[in-house]
């Protein structure tokens, strides 16, 4: 992919806060911590929907740790730092803001 997002791809970051991934409330504190971070480092592609931070109940690949996957590449992340995710974004889209 080209250091732009396609007109037509949309990122999205799918934090799991089903009862294993979120027992303790770690699978919603991740959201959050995340959505703060990519409001600072890409608040144009969120803003204009090419990327987005969604929840989901179970997303099916337990590991009793917090669990973020990534579309549309399908890549998991288990106990992921945000920085981690965010490199994920930035290998896609480069430093852009707007993506």
């Amino acid at each position: 992919m080209s250091a732009a997002f396609d007109a037509d791809v949309t990122q999205r970051f799918l934090v799991c806060v089903g009862p294993r991934c979120d027992a303790e409330g770690g699978g919603r504190a991740l959201h959050a911590t995340l959505a703060d971070a990519l409001a600072r480092r890409f608040p144009e592609a969120l803003a204009s929907c090419r990327l987005s931070l969604q929840t989901r109940d179970c997303l099916r690949v337990c590991t009793r740790e917090q669990i973020v996957r990534l579309e549309p590449s399908g890549e998991v992340f288990s106990n992921p730092c945000v920085e981690e995710l965010l490199r994920a974004v930035a290998s896609e889209c480069g430093d852009d803001p707007a993506c």
